[in-house]
């Protein structure tokens, strides 16, 4: 490639990703502080906005920008400030970086087709169960048992499935299996499983920011709440069964993580404490009646117009604003005569 070109394009995504940390600082900062007054929804919109700043390509100068704040912090620094060999070895690194994520995400995509490829239809009963489910949402999703799922989940990028553990149903009634059900169709019905293939574009583009990685974890937490609250939603649905069922289902997943291409819970329970006690404490306030609509809108607009917008170059300043002798020196002044 053109050094030339290697030197634009790599100035375009380093600043980009400087700008969406930036953001995603803040995202996090405003999440944490408002987790109770805002809806899962509403918490991923914020996230959003991170992965739009990402490609962000307008430049709108305002000065209430958050940049107006973080640029006279930082050096100033320019697609020149770095030599040409020394783009090029940035380049070459970030590639390594792209291709090491990319044969993660594609080794993923295999074991999970190999998941779907050895799995087994249902029973009757489940098959029964699920088509009550999905009669009011996506259909043509085939449910599929396999001895090597830890657990329930949304397989597949492109022709997702519901793949349960074989006998894993023989410990649960219908009525907790319809719970788990639900869950997993608000993942189809959200498109989840799109959703998760773009994430892991994203996070190859953008592996060596860890505030980018972050915001992505969070977006994923999220989405499992915003199912929670999908399935506690349909009708004759307990909370403190729902929340039994999800801690049931738990307990059997193994400390690995789950594989990019599955929407499920990433890990055992133990390996993220406060993101299930976050989404049992949802489910326990849980209310059909409840609005977030209006504290959400203006919080994501809010952070939408402070983030997503840029820094606004100082005015010059006015002739009155400089100094004296400045000021004696631009002008020149006819001598005074003495009073006669």
């Amino acid at each position: 490639m053109n050094p030339e070109v290697t030197r634009i394009l790599g100035w375009d995504l380093l600043s980009a990703s400087a700008q969406a940390a930036v953001l995603g600082i803040l995202v996090l900062a405003v999440r944490r502080l408002l987790r109770r007054h805002l809806s899962p929804d509403w918490r991923s919109a914020l996230g959003v906005l991170v992965l739009v700043r990402l490609v962000w390509p307008w430049s709108v100068p305002t000065p209430v920008s958050l940049f107006n704040v973080t640029a006279p912090l930082l050096p100033p620094l320019n697609a020149w400030s770095l030599p040409l060999d020394g783009w090029q070895v940035v380049g070459w690194g970030w590639l390594a970086g792209v291709g090491f994520r990319a044969g993660l995400a594609l080794r993923d995509v295999l074991r999970v087709r190999r998941w779907i490829a050895r799995s087994r239809p249902v029973d009757a009963r489940c098959s029964r169960l699920w088509q009550g489910v999905v009669a009011r949402g996506p259909a043509g999703i085939p449910v599929l048992q396999s001895d090597e799922v830890p657990g329930p989940c949304v397989a597949g990028f492109f022709r997702p499935a519901l793949l349960l553990p074989a006998g894993w149903t023989d410990r649960l009634s219908d009525d907790e299996i319809r719970l788990v059900m639900l869950h997993e169709a608000a993942h189809l019905h959200r498109g989840d499983p799109w959703w998760n293939g773009l994430l892991e574009i994203i996070h190859a583009v953008h592996w060596f920011n860890p505030v980018v990685g972050r915001v992505l974890r969070r977006l994923r937490e999220d989405r499992e709440e915003a199912c929670d609250f999908h399935a506690l939603s349909a009708p004759e649905v307990d909370r403190l069964q729902y929340g039994r069922v999800l801690l049931k289902c738990l307990e059997s997943i193994p400390a690995d993580e789950a594989p990019s291409a599955v929407c499920g819970w990433r890990g055992r329970a133990q390996a993220a404490p406060r993101a299930l006690a976050h989404r049992v404490e949802a489910i326990a306030r849980f209310s059909p009646g409840r609005r977030t609509w209006l504290a959400g809108a203006c919080t994501v607009l809010a952070v939408a117009l402070l983030g997503l917008t840029d820094h606004e170059p100082l005015p010059p300043r006015r002739i009155w604003l400089l100094e004296p002798q400045t000021v004696l020196g631009l002008f020149p002044f006819a001598p005074v005569s003495p009073a006669a």
